[in-house]
């Protein structure tokens, strides 16, 4: 089987080529650059304002070495308030993830388009053995705080496991896309990705505990 080719990361300041549909169900283009990373995410500017806000419209990688790619899609309510300053997913996420499970031999519908699976009590008790703390989202865990401790908050798909130090207003999707998600997978930094701890790694305690996951598989997100 041929896997997918795994692109390179956007950085800050890479050209790149927005496109976007308008009125009149049509593409147009806009040059512009990265600005930033949060996440998942990273952000761009777009002088003049979208006329249409279509969702998963390609932004093309305009730098040298990967001309031409699609290095991520356009998020849905990408547009950051105040600004012409918008996010788009970055696609080697996706890929990443994708890839997770095609080296595992997940390759069904079932399995690559299934939501996480429903924990058992013992699976629970296993991630609270290892310092997670369960909330009334069966999807996030949290790594309670202790003096020099950040907490951090978990979230588990069924395909990867994500973390950040972003407390969200309150566990709906809606808020918790807010938030700078790391991936946990063994090819992956661990470190925050934007905000207020950019670029730091969690203290010792949850190292342990994003490795322990990272070990664990599939075991805790597909049946």
């Amino acid at each position: 089987m041929e896997y997918l080719r795994i692109w390179e990361d956007p950085i800050e300041e890479q050209k790149i080529l927005v496109c976007q549909i308008n009125n009149e169900g049509k593409f147009n283009f806009c040059e512009t650059v990265t600005l930033g990373f949060f996440g998942i995410h990273f952000s761009y500017k777009i002088d003049t304002p979208y006329i249409n806000d279509k969702i998963c419209t390609p932004i093309i990688s305009l730098s040298k070495d990967s001309f031409g790619d699609v290095i991520a899609i356009k998020n849905n309510k990408s547009k950051l308030k105040g600004e012409n300053i918008h996010q788009a997913l970055n696609i080697n996420i996706i890929f990443r993830c994708i890839n997770g499970l095609v080296h595992q031999n997940k390759i069904s519908p079932s399995e690559t388009l299934s939501e996480a699976k429903k924990l058992s009590p013992v699976e629970i008790h296993v991630l609270t053995r290892e310092g997670l703390k369960s909330t009334e989202n069966e999807n996030v865990f949290i790594s309670p705080g202790s003096q020099g401790i950040t907490p951090l908050w978990f979230y588990r798909t069924h395909c990867a496991w994500f973390w950040t130090p972003a407390e969200p207003k309150n566990l709906s999707m809606e808020e918790l896309i807010k938030c700078n998600w790391s991936l946990i997978q063994g090819n992956f930094p661990i470190k925050a990705i934007g905000g207020l701890w950019n670029n730091m790694a969690p203290a010792h305690r949850n190292i342990a505990l994003i490795k322990y996951l990272i070990n664990s598989g599939l075991r805790f997100l597909l049946g």
